[in-house]
């Protein structure tokens, strides 16, 4: 009887032991082709001598069959994660290092990274309480591809003990950078930490040529104009003077393009959402913007002379020529080459969205260094000249052609400030923006502003601008409406998977009013006869998500894409249930390729 007590003790505490494991381990949940099963595994850790908790998404991956990594390529859908519990707070995924994939797709080739056979991507868990029992659940929705691809979501539930479990860290130790002993210190980025140089280069190669697609795009081709123009208008310029205005110009921009990348990551930090451009969602800095602008366009049109003496301008200016004073160059080249920064924001470009979206997935140092690349090549045009400078020679000669195309700039340069005073208006409503509206009028109709006055005056339509959007306006704020054409629906994620099961192709196009390439995509290509054609017949179902305010669906939408910057055109069908994702600037014969595919 005794013995039997033992043994029934023993097989207790065994009993125990294992609910105890079990409760850190889900089931295996199998996908309906077979393609992949899932489990969720957890476990505390000691760092520092506090203790943290790090999860694992566990996959075994069929035979032939795939899953995407992080670097989708445009083509897939990476695993995107969905956590929750009563003491969760953040999660940061370290993905392991994967293969790189070429795939050709019509005329253009993709290359993405994809696991087999079995992986494990170690999520660390931020919680609200360290040390504490914590419940986890995630939804987990990821592409799996062998001759076709599926989508699959799998939901998972843990409680998780309060201890270490020996077995599961060394699980995920196989595919974590760092030990996760007592003395380590884990680290949240290991995408970062593999990534490869070739890649590296590639998306530098990126950024150079998409910052120099961005002088000539519509929003910032006017700063480049009127660049080009003040020196025309002073063709006695010495050398080191002309030089000098463009180096002033290029630290503006690049100044700028790493203060960007500063906020990024600050961004990421918090946990906020993080895209090229949305700054244009926040009304202070459309209102900060509206109002450098009316100075610049005031300034073409000949109100008052923008002349700025400080010190630091003082020094650097003795500093290239010693003996000649240079006053008043360097702080207007440089704010002309911050508001050409700021004006580019809301564009994309070519290669740009590529380069945006890499780097914003990275760590740190990659956000900044391919931030610091699209400046380098935003400011071509003016490195250019910097180290030849005799190349301005070359531009016409001053006369009274100067003129008329100072008036066009200026027209330019106007309608740059009514597109802001637009935005505006359908950020914040019709009575906000015609209080700005009318503050910019005061600025563009005043007399000439005497210098000593003028910081003051600047000083002064801030601050009212600023109470102009406070809590007090809210009540005549609009409400938020998505306007559609009557061939368009709104933006629904699930309702791309009902068309799709249905047998349909689905065109999402994401969009905002600040977006100007959107607009040019949506003039050239989207209202195309053909693709109109298209959606009137019902051969394809057209959905359209707007971000011109803040919209975190949307922005997790994209980001299981890896996408971070509008526009975004994605084209959905039982030939491509992840969707196969269009380049930013968007050609009609591409597009019905992608259409064809995807049916």
């Amino acid at each position: 009887m005794f013995f039997n007590r033992q043994i029934l003790f023993v097989l207790a505490l065994i009993f125990l032991r294992l609910n105890s494991a079990s409760a850190a381990t889900s089931e295996w949940h199998k996908s309906s082709s077979d393609a992949a099963q899932t489990r969720l595994i957890a476990s505390f850790y000691e760092e520092k001598g506090e203790r943290k908790l790090i999860a694992g998404v566990q996959f075994k991956i069929g035979s032939g069959w795939k899953i995407y990594g992080e670097q989708s390529g445009g083509i897939g859908m990476p695993p995107a994660f969905v956590f929750s519990g009563s003491n969760y707070l953040n999660h940061h995924i370290s993905w392991p290092s994967s293969e790189i994939f070429e795939e050709k797709v019509g005329d253009e080739t993709f290359h993405y990274s994809a696991y087999h056979n079995e992986v494990i991507i170690p999520v660390k868990i931020d919680l609200q309480k360290n040390g504490e029992l914590a419940e986890l659940t995630l939804s987990l929705d990821y592409g799996a591809c062998k001759n076709i691809c599926i989508p699959v979501n799998e939901k998972f539930s843990l409680k998780i003990p309060n201890e270490i479990d020996e077995e599961i860290l060394k699980e995920i130790e196989k595919f974590y950078p760092t030990k996760l002993t007592d003395e380590s210190t884990p680290t949240t980025t290991s995408p970062q930490q593999t990534t490869k140089l070739p890649t590296l280069l590639t998306y530098i190669f990126f950024a150079l040529l998409g910052g120099l697609i961005l002088n000539v795009m519509p929003c910032v081709l006017p700063v480049l104009s009127i660049k080009l123009f003040s020196i025309i208008d002073r063709p006695s310029a010495n050398i080191s003077r002309v030089r000098f205005s463009f180096f002033a110009t290029t630290l503006g921009i690049l100044t700028c393009f790493l203060s960007l990348a500063l906020l990024a990551c600050l961004i990421k930090i918090t946990g906020n959402e993080l895209g090229w451009g949305l700054q244009f969602q926040n009304p202070q800095f459309l209102i900060v913007l509206i109002i450098i602008t009316t100075f610049f366009t005031a300034n073409l049109f000949g109100k008052f002379e923008l002349t700025f003496e400080q010190a630091l301008a003082t020094f650097l200016n003795k500093k290239i020529n010693e003996g000649e004073k240079k006053k008043n160059i360097f702080l207007p080249n440089f704010l002309s080459g911050i508001l050409a920064t700021l004006l580019a924001t809301p564009c994309s470009a070519p290669f740009l969205g590529s380069a945006i979206s890499f780097a914003l997935v990275q760590d740190f140092t990659i956000i900044s260094v391919i931030f610091f690349f699209i400046g380098i090549g935003f400011s071509a045009p003016y490195i250019v000249l910097f180290f030849a400078p005799k190349l301005v020679y070359s531009l016409p000669k001053p006369g009274i052609w100067m003129i008329k195309f100072k008036k066009i700039l200026a027209l330019l340069m106007a309608a740059t400030l009514f597109w802001l005073l637009h935005v505006l208006s359908n950020n914040l409503g019709l009575t906000a923006s015609i209080l700005v509206a009318l503050l910019s009028a005061g600025i563009f109709f005043s007399t000439k502003i005497p210098e000593k006055s003028l910081r003051y005056v600047i000083l002064a339509v801030l601050i009212c601008a600023i109470f102009s959007v406070s809590e007090g306006l809210k009540k005549y704020q609009k409400p938020e409406v998505q306007k559609f054409e009557s061939l368009w629906q709104k933006f629904d994620e699930e309702e791309i998977q009902r068309q799709v099961g249905l047998g349909k192709t689905v065109l999402v196009d994401i969009t905002a009013d600040w977006c100007l390439t959107c607009k040019f995509n949506k003039i050239r290509v989207l209202q195309s006869k053909e693709i109109s054609l298209l959606i009137k017949r019902g051969d394809i179902i057209a959905l359209r998500g707007d971000i011109t305010k803040p919209n975190p669906e949307i922005m997790a939408f994209m980001r299981k894409y890896n996408r971070f910057a509008i526009p975004f055109n994605a084209v959905y069908g039982p030939g491509a249930v992840n969707g196969l994702v269009a380049s930013e600037l968007l050609n009609q014969g591409e597009l019905l390729k992608l259409i064809e595919q995807a049916k």
